[in-house]
């Protein structure tokens, strides 16, 4: 007997009668589902397309606006109020700059890539953002990435070349806007891409297309990467640098490149490996009257201050006197945010601004929890924390700061001292090129010394309220130095009288005066 099976279609059961076959039925059913049941446990449910895990997956995209860090922009509304040169600063440097993207230098005309560099605070980002302002408003082609280690945008590379692309294709013409369309087209994933990958996809393909449609301009493009340094991985940051030259290599697209950044020794390392012909630098130093310009921005200010602030008419009329306005210049060294965070601090709607300038000057004592220099604090604090054998590093600092000024910080007494190896001290400072500097000494090419570059970095070390645990302590610092040195005097084999004793002492006066210290504090 044949027998339909109910809810089939056409499925024809021989030789069993309708219940028997309800009955496998059921058995076959919570079979399959027992199985299915058991087959879940291994599925991989990401792997689905419509999978919650996968949640905003990657698809295809005719713009890169998902993939823009907006921040990064120059004129972005997220940086608003950006440090920019105070008018009548930086005249020379920024003259430089200018010069060589119109190409009216003839030492920089080759070049398309200009390094700037300096210090931490030397006012780099405020040179990049009015650079690119003054570019912007004579309507040059410009995009700009202005990174940022504090924000998750703008603190990686990840949306680096997406976002310079991004502001390309809004001021280029359509042919440039079609290609980069075609490539997300193409390769929805081209944002997951290596740099390299993205950066030949989405900024050099799209620009040699434009060129060979017939485009044509007088005038460079310009991309502006200020702070490099603040990219969280180094390795990044070098690639970043090698990539630059590798997108201009045929200089067959009119594009100059301007990057700014502290001189960290991966970039640093970096851009020493280049082509002197197609490298411009400048380094933010005392060649550039940085200590003028810091006393114009101060004399600016306390004028504002003296003709704004809601408590003007309690302001004496010499203020600030001559030596207090030395005195910032030199605590400064050359750096603005120095000046910056003073300028700050004492114009502050809510003080007294003559008694917030003796906080600064050290005739007040601030109140509690008030901290004058808390930005440049967070800055120095910074910079400790990315480095290794920091407690080595501060007995080296520590030996240059309790040092009188007129005394050479040789590289190779510091070591014999310290019991390291040739070479340590370099190897150990070169994290620190921001604050630190080893240089030759003027009075002997071949002598290496180690210079602070900021004055105010010493006050810092030695408060202990401001450095907490990179706080110096003199005492102890200097008994330790005491007991180092004699250490060594005492171990040396050639000292086995008293007069080549008294010899080396008066060679190595950094004995006399840590014994000295430790005795008048004994």
């Amino acid at each position: 007997m044949s027998q339909y099976f109910p809810g089939s279609s056409n499925v024809i059961i021989e030789g069993s009668t309708f219940n028997t076959v309800t009955n496998r039925y059921q058995i076959a059913k919570g079979s399959i589902i027992g199985g299915f049941e058991r087959l879940q446990e291994y599925v991989a449910h990401g792997a689905f397309h419509d999978s919650g895990e996968r949640f905003n997956p990657p698809k295809c995209h005719h713009n890169t606006r998902e993939y823009v860090a907006h921040g990064a922009f120059h004129d972005s509304g997220e940086r608003f109020n950006p440090p920019k040169c105070h008018h009548n600063t930086r005249v020379a440097i920024i003259k430089r700059i200018t010069d060589w993207i119109s190409g009216l230098n003839e030492d920089t005309r080759e070049a398309l890539i200009m390094w700037l560099y300096g210090a931490a605070g030397a006012g780099k980002s405020a040179i990049a953002q009015t650079i690119a302002e003054i570019l912007d408003d004579q309507h040059f082609v410009l995009a700009s990435f202005f990174f940022s280690r504090n924000d998750p945008q703008r603190g990686t590379a990840k949306l680096l070349v997406t976002t310079l692309a991004y502001q390309l294709a809004a001021k280029l013409p359509g042919v440039f806007r079609e290609r980069l369309g075609l490539v997300f087209e193409n390769d929805p994933l081209i944002t997951t891409r290596s740099l390299e990958a993205q950066f030949k996809a989405l900024v050099r393909e799209p620009l040699v297309e434009l060129l060979h449609s017939g485009f044509s301009t007088n005038n460079h493009f310009v991309i502006i990467i200020d702070g490099l340094d603040e990219c969280d991985d180094p390795e990044v940051q070098a690639r970043i640098v090698d990539l630059s030259f590798d997108l201009l290599r045929g200089r067959d697209i009119p594009l100059k490149i301007l990057i700014a950044s502290r001189p960290e020794v991966d970039i640093s390392s970096s851009f020493d490996t280049k082509p002197f012909c197609t490298l411009a630098r400048i380094a933010l130093d005392d060649d550039y009257q940085s200590d003028e310009d810091i006393r114009h921005f101060l004399e600016d200010k306390f004028n504002e201050i003296k003709t704004q602030h809601r408590l003007r008419s309690y302001i004496p009329i010499g203020w600030p006197t001559e030596d207090s306005l030395d005195t910032l210049v030199e605590k400064s060294s050359g750096q603005f945010i120095y000046a910056s965070t003073v300028v700050k601090y004492v114009a502050s709607a809510h003080h007294r601004p003559t008694h917030r300038l003796e906080v600064v000057l050290g005739i007040q004592l601030p109140k509690a929890g008030d901290n004058p220099f808390a930005e440049l604090d967070a800055l120095y604090r910074h910079i400790l924390m990315g480095v290794e054998d920091v407690d080595l590093i501060l007995q080296i600092i520590g030996f240059v700061v309790l040092h009188p000024p007129h005394f050479s910080n040789s590289v190779t007494k510091i070591e014999d001292v310290l019991s390291l190896a040739p070479g340590d001290v370099e190897l150990l400072m070169q994290n620190l090129g921001s604050l630190i500097s080893v240089e030759n000494d003027p009075d002997g090419p071949d002598i290496l010394t180690i210079r602070i570059l900021h004055a105010s970095f010493k006050d810092y070390l030695l408060d202990q309220s401001r450095s907490k645990d990179f706080f110096l302590d003199i005492v102890k610092m200097h008994t330790h130095y005491a007991e180092l040195c004699l250490a060594h005097i005492t171990e040396h084999p050639s000292f086995q009288s008293y007069s080549s004793l008294r010899s080396f002492i008066g060679t190595t006066p950094c004995v006399l005066i840590h014994l000295n210290f430790c005795v008048l504090t004994a």
